[in-house]
């Protein structure tokens, strides 16, 4: 089994939350026990590959993570990481990995454009499941990478 796991019914379900909450301008944090305090602003036209609207992509990670949208091992946080590179910006996946000992490991940087399988017609809600995917894909990625380097260096006696 993988380490990062998205959980898309329960995805689905909080980001209709966010989505009503943002377009009815119902406080955050409320008595919902999906929208916490804070939870990126999305509604129906929401677009994170806007310039501007960067933040709104890393707290959609941060915080599928603290409602368990993204079930993960607890010593280990993806991040989704802005870029200002001109004139679109890129970003890239950061895998922080807090015991036995600090580690941060990071994807190559990707154009903006690419963020959230862009299609026309899609709506806030999918656009914001398949950064969730990419973000749990990638996760699952590094870790890998990390396992095999370790192996790689074991089989080699550690040198």
């Amino acid at each position: 089994m993988e380490p990062f796991v998205l959980n898309e019914e329960a995805a689905r379900a909080w980001l209709t939350e966010l989505v009503v909450a943002y377009e009815v301008d119902v406080s955050f944090g409320g008595d919902s026990v999906l929208v916490l305090p804070d939870s990126p602003l999305i509604g129906m036209a929401w677009s994170p590959r806007e310039p501007g609207e960067e933040d709104g992509a890393f707290l959609l990670v941060k915080v599928a993570q603290a409602a368990r949208v993204i079930d993960k091992p607890k010593e280990m946080t993806i991040t989704f990481e802005f870029v200002d590179g001109g004139a679109e910006g890129v970003y890239r996946w950061l895998l922080d990995i807090s015991a036995p000992s600090p580690l941060k490991l990071a994807t190559l940087t990707e154009a903006m454009a690419v963020l959230g399988e862009p299609a026309s017609g899609r709506t806030s809600v999918e656009i914001a499941i398949a950064i969730l995917r990419e973000a749990v894909q990638q996760a699952n990625r590094l870790v890998h990478q990390l396992s095999d380097y370790v192996e790689a260096k074991t089989q080699q006696g550690g040198n």
